[in-house]
């Protein structure tokens, strides 16, 4: 079987650099997993409940940072074009660096406030600069990417995690609580990006030159869409998470938002980084694919199926006993957790296998209809959690019924794409 499986994979860079990508997210992943059963003694669900509403607002506001510019990276056929793309994102997140840190400074309390997170107060100062060093480390990521340097974003996740744990092991044994959950995550982002920057640091200069040399104008032309259609996108797709974690800190209690940001940590997380160590190598493959008038569905295909094959079983163990094994690893205070876990495991595996065919749009120029569809999804999502909240019922409810929603959203999306290419297939047929 797993002869057949390497067969189906076939030979050459594709695996190789899925391989690279996926060994480095797994390396990466493996550290915070083996630290948390310490992690969860040395703080409480509610760090870790305040953890969680800090990483949604950040995921929410970094998509769009760099006016998604970094994502069109990978596309042009000149590198000097892709050097444009790349100071204009470094420009724009820089900018949102400065816009956003005077409000946060100056009415921080009031802010956290009228958003219903009081908890938050104390930490939103520190909301700007992690948005600046996360966008910067996903600008590298593209960047690493357009260059084939996968094993130079791996080593940044790795180092991500090395810096993250570190630091939250002395902030715990140090007794900082949420300061230190939250210094941990600033810290591995910041490791992240110095790790896969390191090889550019001498070309900024060059980068800078370049934009300077004229042909701005022509840049911002040709690839509008990512700022005008892309970037809402990316941020309607964010905020969903950020006002399920919103509804779910009017619905629960910090100690079961905690058990939520620790499914996340040790499940959501894992999966939606090894999902984009595929999407990465298969991004580049599939602009290439299109430009030459190749078939998309061979390579969406192959990463379903790289993507099955690591998902499957371990998905399917914390199905069957999500919560047994919470308590075991994390403690009996945590077994509620692992029964969220179960719970979700469904939607997080959909979510696992789409994540390639989120590249598929960019690809094609079709972002317009991808927007739709993700407006479509967060309607039908939120709709039905307001429900649940309108009913009185509890945020175990809403996670019964999230689980149900964002699988067959996540379903319906792939066998859009599919059919998307196909229909590209057919155009070039009888063209």
């Amino acid at each position: 079987m797993l002869a057949k499986l390497k067969a189906r994979l076939g030979q050459g860079g594709f695996a190789r650099n899925v391989a690279t990508l996926a060994g480095g997210a797994a390396v990466a992943q493996f550290l915070p997993v083996l630290f948390t059963p310490l992690l969860t003694r040395l703080y409480s669900p509610a760090d870790f409940g305040v953890l969680t509403q800090f990483v949604a607002w950040l995921s929410n506001l970094v998509v769009i940072a760099t006016w998604r510019y970094d994502m069109a990276v990978v596309l042009p056929e000149e590198d000097s074009d892709a050097m444009q793309l790349m100071v204009l994102a470094l420009l724009f997140n820089t900018l949102l660096l400065a816009v956003l840190s005077i409000p946060l400074l100056a009415a921080g309390p009031w802010i956290a406030t009228q958003l219903h997170a009081p908890a938050m107060a104390p930490w939103l100062p520190l909301l700007p600069l992690g948005i600046w060093v996360a966008a910067n480390n996903q600008i590298w990521t593209n960047w690493n990417n357009r260059q084939r340097r996968y094993s130079a974003n791996a080593q940044g996740r790795m180092g991500q995690s090395a810096a993250m744990v570190t630091v939250q092991l002395a902030a715990g044994f140090g007794k900082l609580g949420a300061l230190g959950l939250l210094l941990a995550q600033i810290a591995g982002q910041t490791a992240s990006w110095l790790v896969q920057a390191r090889q550019d640091w001498r070309a900024l200069p060059q980068w800078l030159r370049t934009a300077r040399s004229g042909g701005m104008g022509r840049i911002l032309r040709r690839y509008r869409e990512f700022p005008l259609v892309n970037t809402p996108h990316a941020f309607v797709v964010a905020l969903q998470d950020s006002l399920m974690v919103q509804l779910l800190g009017i619905l629960a209690t910090a100690e079961l938002m905690g058990h939520y940001g620790l499914v996340v940590r040790v499940l959501k997380l894992p999966a939606a980084l090894l999902g984009q160590a595929v999407s990465q190598v298969l991004y580049r493959d599939l602009a290439e694919a299109h430009a030459k008038g190749q078939s998309l569905r061979p390579l969406l295909k192959k990463a379903l199926l790289v993507l099955s094959a690591l998902a499957i079983v371990p998905f399917l163990i914390i199905m069957a006993w999500g919560g047994p094994l919470f308590a075991f690893a994390f403690g009996e205070q945590w077994r509620d957790a692992g029964q969220i876990a179960a719970t979700l495991t469904p939607s997080f595996f959909c979510m696992f296998l789409a994540a390639p065919c989120f590249m598929v749009p960019m690809v094609l120029s079709r972002q317009r209809q991808s927007l739709l569809f993700a407006l479509l999804g967060v309607v039908v999502n939120l709709g039905s959690l307001g429900v649940v909240y309108w009913a009185g019922e509890n945020a175990h409810q809403v996670f019964r019924l999230l689980s149900v929603t964002v699988s067959v959203y996540y379903i319906i999306y792939m066998v859009w794409v599919f059919r998307l290419c196909r229909q590209l297939e057919q155009e070039h047929a009888h063209g």
